[in-house]
């Protein structure tokens, strides 16, 4: 099974742990594109995508 995490930049935190993926912009809505951990504003459009075996 595939799953993702999208996670802020600026500190690293978790902000979203994606089951079945889906846009950036989709996941991030939630949080009202601000990280909840250190309160960031999120860009979508700033995120890269990087992919990893676990």
């Amino acid at each position: 099974m595939l799953s993702a995490d999208v996670n802020c930049g600026k500190c690293g935190s978790v902000i979203y742990q994606m089951r079945m993926l889906k846009s950036i912009k989709d996941a991030l809505r939630g949080t009202n594109f601000r990280c909840p951990v250190c309160g960031t504003a999120l860009n979508p459009s700033d995120f890269a995508v990087s992919v990893a075996k676990r």
